[in-house]
């Protein structure tokens, strides 16, 4: 144990003496998120005659993106472009009697993807060899869609006799945000970081389309266009794996 202990603690202090900041003339960084929320969380909320509950998803916040460049125009000044994806698929099983879910059986799918473009600047202060903190802007723009399928598998009178149902809604999402963090340069021009971020959301669910199908009968609706907007922060922090080169 004591020789494990003395080993780590000779790795720790190696990679402290190594860290340093990037070479000169290397302006481009390209970046991964270690850990950390996926771009503007879109959410699915279609009610359903299967259940008679609302199915609420996550709401639209700025938070980190999956892929980052940045192109340092000055030593202080960096430019950054973002690129994030994101998808889900949630099954909900539902039943006449949910008791002892007995009775009629039926099935809800809601699937959600998202593609999210940002584009912002940051501004690096003075700091250390090891730690380049910054501060910055960044605005987002989102874009996807959901579907949300459900049927009756089970039972002819609990609903009705062979139904369906089916909900589809383009998204569009836009959003302005602070952002604050550091660099941690352990090796020569690889770098962790951590970051922060405050700011604004706006999210809308298209005009849709609601089908319904009854005995072989179906009917389709327009959907309701939802719009949602408000404040979000990112307290919690992304941690990033990055490359300058």
């Amino acid at each position: 144990m004591k020789k494990l202990s003395l080993l780590l603690g000779g790795m720790i202090l190696t990679t402290a003496v190594m860290a340093q900041k990037p070479t000169e003339g290397a302006p481009m960084t390209l970046e991964g998120n270690v850990a950390g929320l996926a771009a503007f969380g879109f959410g699915n909320s279609s009610a359903t005659n299967l259940n008679p509950t609302t199915l609420a998803g996550t709401q639209p916040a700025i938070v980190a993106p999956g892929l980052r460049f940045r192109y340092f125009a000055t030593e202080n000044i960096a430019i950054r472009l973002s690129l994030g994806f994101s998808s889900s698929k949630i099954t909900d099983n539902f039943y006449e009697n949910e008791v002892d879910n007995t009775g009629g059986a039926g099935t809800y799918v809601s699937k959600m993807g998202t593609t999210t473009i940002g584009i912002g600047g940051e501004y690096h202060f003075k700091g250390t060899e090891k730690l380049s903190p910054y501060a910055g802007l960044d605005i987002n723009f989102g874009m996807g869609k959901m579907t949300a399928e459900g049927d009756q598998t089970d039972g002819t009178t609990w609903v009705a006799a062979d139904y369906s149902e089916k909900h589809e809604r383009k998204t569009a999402g836009f959003g302005v945000g602070l952002i604050a963090g550091t660099d941690y340069y352990f090796v020569e021009n690889f770098y962790l970081g951590v970051e922060l971020g405050l700011g604004f959301n706006s999210y809308t669910a298209k005009e849709g389309t609601d089908s319904f199908t009854v005995a072989g009968v179906t009917t389709e609706n327009k959907g309701n266009e939802t719009k949602i907007s408000g404040f979000s922060n990112n307290v919690m922090g992304m941690f990033r794996l990055g490359w300058r080169f």
